[in-house]
């Protein structure tokens, strides 16, 4: 029973951050370009630099939490004073001067990475202690499953409430709804979290030295390009997703569906609601399918049931056939959720066997650091295909080449990654058989 409310609680974590990461990469392009005009270039380069900025800021917080010691731990103390001015900073994303646009762009610039040096200290001190409240396979697999149980109502507060909200209060007041969420979210994941004991005799390498192992571990080199790829299909889905709605699919208002009259952000919640709500049962399935398998082979497993959803969305023309899209990417969208913080625990693990030292968080950090690159990609992917297609911001319709831009960036361009990622899967040493993980004491 302790064992499971302290699982419930910890995952919280995982709820705010969802909420934090998904809101942020649905929402926040469609406000500034579809909502305020911000020219698309403009957008996607701010975009491009916030992912540079953070292929810095995650290593460097990384190992800034490996160094800290405090009575509270390493980890904790990040998390329990970082909540409150995490919320506020997604509340301010959402409040930008709106008669200016080259001083819109630049509080879009400076906010967001506000938000992000925030965000990435949070979300490294929450993950780095994953190893730790769950030390062993069973343990990550079925923590790993709560995790993602609460990640996937938070997707749905991300797909289906922030749209209606932002419709029907305001994008300022959704702002303030998901901020506040962030931050309870938080607070509430360090209730049962207690750090063991630091060695006093500990040294933790230089962020040079720290780097230099990190990169030179061939495991992680294999696993940040394959995370990198997963990232870049879930950015480029949320990113799109409101553009695919309104000119791939001609949802612009109120309409049927099955029988009942609904508004456009209705139907677009509908479109990912079905396919969250089908992945609590489908997590459950992947929770017996990854022991067995293993990491590595459930990965490309996830990957393969992930292509039929994509080909569908690439060529729906309207609601029930982009539904249909939707709800068939369920199965790989609930596998990915749930293998990637399992599968870096064992990288951690092994270089932990091999060096003799716990470096949870400059793994984290560099991981967070290189898959934010997906950032940039999308970035430069959105600015490129809008600009080469003849997209025009808030028209009421699209030429038929802007519309094919945005199906090949929501169908074509996720199917590449997937193509990648399974290489690169392919070539990963340590899943040749189903995970073993060190033994270490209880959080």
């Amino acid at each position: 029973m302790k064992r499971n409310l302290r699982f419930f609680t910890f995952a919280f974590g995982n709820f705010a951050n969802t909420v934090a990461y998904q809101v942020l990469g649905n929402r926040v392009q469609f406000f500034y370009i579809d909502i305020l005009g911000l020219n698309a270039a403009i957008a996607g380069t701010v975009w491009t630099l916030y992912g540079i900025w953070n292929m810095i800021n995650d290593p460097l917080m990384g190992q800034v939490s490996d160094r800290t010691r405090t009575p509270l731990g390493r980890r904790v103390p990040y998390i329990l004073f970082g909540a409150i001015p995490l919320g506020l900073s997604f509340f301010f994303l959402w409040t930008p001067p709106k008669h200016n646009p080259w001083l819109m762009a630049a509080y879009f610039f400076i906010l967001l990475f506000i938000f992000d040096t925030l965000y990435t200290i949070t979300i490294i001190a929450y993950n780095s202690l994953f190893p730790i409240v769950a030390p062993a396979l069973k343990d990550r697999v079925d923590l790993s499953t709560w995790r993602e149980s609460l990640a996937v109502i938070g997707l749905l507060l991300s797909y289906i409430a922030a749209p209606i909200l932002s419709e029907s209060l305001g994008f300022v007041w959704m702002g303030a709804i998901i901020g506040a969420l962030i931050a309870i979210g938080y607070l509430i994941t360090v209730i049962y979290v207690r750090e063991g004991a630091i060695p006093e005799d500990e040294r933790v390498p230089g962020i040079l030295e720290s780097l230099k192992i990190v990169l030179g571990n061939q495991a992680f080199r294999y696993y940040v390009g394959f995370n990198l790829m997963k990232e870049y299909v879930f950015l480029i889905l949320g990113a799109t997703l409101p553009f695919w709605r309104k000119y791939a699919l001609g949802i612009q208002g109120k309409g049927q569906v099955f029988g009942v009259t609904l508004g456009a952000g209705d139907q677009e919640a509908i479109l990912l609601g079905t396919a969250f709500i089908l992945c609590v049962p489908l997590l459950l399935v992947w929770q017996k399918i990854v022991p067995r398998l293993g990491y590595r082979k459930s990965w490309l497993l996830a990957n393969a049931v992930f292509v039929p959803g994509l080909l569908i969305m690439t060529f729906a023309t309207d609601f029930y056939s982009g539904l249909l899209g939707t709800t068939l990417v369920a199965p790989g969208l609930a596998g990915y959720m749930i293998l990637p913080l399992p599968m870096l625990s064992e990288i951690i693990d092994d270089d932990a066997r091999r060096h003799g030292l716990r470096r949870e968080g400059i793994f984290f950090g560099m991981n967070g650091g290189i898959v934010k690159a997906a950032f940039s990609m999308q970035g430069v992917f959105f600015a490129t295909v809008f600009s080469l297609s003849g997209y025009v911001a808030g028209a009421a319709e699209q030429t038929a080449s802007a519309i094919w831009g945005i199906r090949f960036l929501i169908g074509i361009t996720p199917i590449l990654s997937i193509l990648l990622s399974s290489w690169w899967l392919w070539k990963y040493p340590l899943g040749r058989e189903a995970a073993k993980s060190v033994q270490l004491s209880p959080a």
